[in-house]
């Protein structure tokens, strides 16, 4: 009798087994496909750790939205980023981006860091309707030649150029430095060009003449011949517009001349951890012009953001760099034209990236503290900051609306 009751009971747990198994499978095959976005950055070459700033960001910031319950438009679907190594040539970057985009299919891509690269691969993105949300600064990027598919998230090239000569000409009204006389140097890319006009430009406005300037070869291996003629010029301040490499050579050559000119770097590779590793306590007070950085006032601010950087040095074992900063914000901006757009579809995301106004969450990350893009795909609201280095690290100093730590007077 026992075993009369048992079996019907069996076969009805077994049943019911069967059915949470059904059921199970059944919500696994249901769970909403991965949403990609395109990494497209340069990884190998003079440049790679650019690339790696982004990369890692980007790693950071898509792994809280999918933990915070990823793409909740499209049913929770996940971020997925496809990273890609663009090379340091432009050549290298038109190939990478024709290949990823041709062979995958992602919502949006974010890269490719440098504006030369960019430039190059744009006319891929546009083809294959793909919206490009980038950290590269050149002002060649913006309008009709994007076709509507660049979104540029740091400041124009242009801007850099007036915060600097801005910046001096404070340096000298609050501490009585004098300078007046200023060189440029500045590498021979679009880059460098934009940055160069929008300091020659503004330089009268601040009381400087420009008593030297020249442009430079992007594979200089020799800044001693640049820095002597800087210094026979009688130059009082110094315009470098440079990367990571260059940038070390120029201020190995003044340091090397006892040169005790002011350096106010023109960003990139004054600002980005390597220069720091490679001068040591020689780059204490050097300023520099910077698309963003880690304690300006609006991330300061905010507790959740300061949290990002701090997670980001103990995982990566350096302060949270430029790139880095711009990458995790761009991250945060496609994360909500999807969620906007409710589809992965790449013109849709377009569409929705044109129209968007963030003022909280990740995007807020990029000074000073809101993302929106007008019709050119420049970023309405960004400006640069002026920082210098202070104890291993670049402080922001100005402007004194965003500033965290007063100017050191060299």
């Amino acid at each position: 009798m026992n075993m009369k009751r048992l079996l019907p009971a069996l076969a009805t747990a077994l049943c019911l087994s069967g059915l949470l198994l059904l059921s199970r499978a059944g919500r696994l095959l249901a769970a909403p496909a991965p949403v990609r976005i395109a990494v497209i950055v340069p990884l190998s070459g003079p440049n790679a750790s650019v690339g790696q700033q982004s990369v890692n960001a980007i790693r950071l910031a898509i792994e809280e939205i999918n933990a915070s319950g990823g793409i909740k438009a499209l049913g929770g679907a996940r971020l997925e980023p496809l990273i890609a190594d663009s090379t340091n040539d432009p050549q290298g970057a038109v190939t990478t981006t024709q290949r990823v985009l041709a062979q995958h299919r992602v919502a949006a891509a974010f890269g490719l860091d440098l504006s030369p690269l960019t430039l190059a691969a744009l006319p891929a993105f546009v083809k294959h309707h793909v919206p490009v949300v980038t950290a590269a600064i050149s002002d060649t990027l913006l309008g009709a030649g994007n076709g509507g598919y660049l979104f540029q998230i740091a400041p124009r090239g242009t801007m850099f150029g007036k915060q600097e000569v801005r910046f001096l000409k404070f340096a000298n009204e609050r501490y009585h430095m004098g300078i007046t006389k200023a060189a440029i140097l500045y590498v021979n890319n679009p880059y460098g060009l934009s940055t160069y006009k929008g300091i020659e430009q503004l330089a009268v406005q601040a009381g400087l003449k420009i008593v030297f300037e020249s442009p430079y070869p992007a594979d200089i291996t020799d800044a001693s011949p640049l820095v002597t003629k800087v210094e026979r010029s009688g130059a009082q301040a110094l315009f470098p517009v440079s990367y990571i490499s260059d940038a070390e050579l120029l201020l190995t050559a003044l340091h090397s001349a006892g040169s005790h000119i002011l350096v106010v770097g023109g960003g990139a590779g004054f600002i980005w951890p390597p220069i720091g590793q490679a001068l040591g306590e020689r780059v204490t007070g050097l300023t520099s012009v910077a698309s963003w950085n880690l304690n300006s006032k609006n991330v300061g601010a905010n507790p959740h953001l300061v949290g990002v950087t701090q997670r980001y040095a103990r995982r990566w074992g350096t302060f949270m760099p430029e790139q880095a900063g711009e990458a995790y914000a761009a991250a945060f901006a496609i994360a909500a034209a999807i969620e906007r757009a409710r589809s992965s579809d790449s013109a849709k995301v377009r569409e929705a990236l044109a129209r968007l106004d963030l003022a909280g969450g990740g995007a807020a990350m990029m000074q000073p503290g809101r993302v929106a893009f007008d019709a050119s795909g420049a970023n309405k609201y960004a400006e640069p900051v002026m920082i210098q280095w202070q104890k291993g690290v670049p402080v922001t100093v100005f402007p004194e609306s965003l500033a965290s730590a007063p100017l050191l007077k060299p």
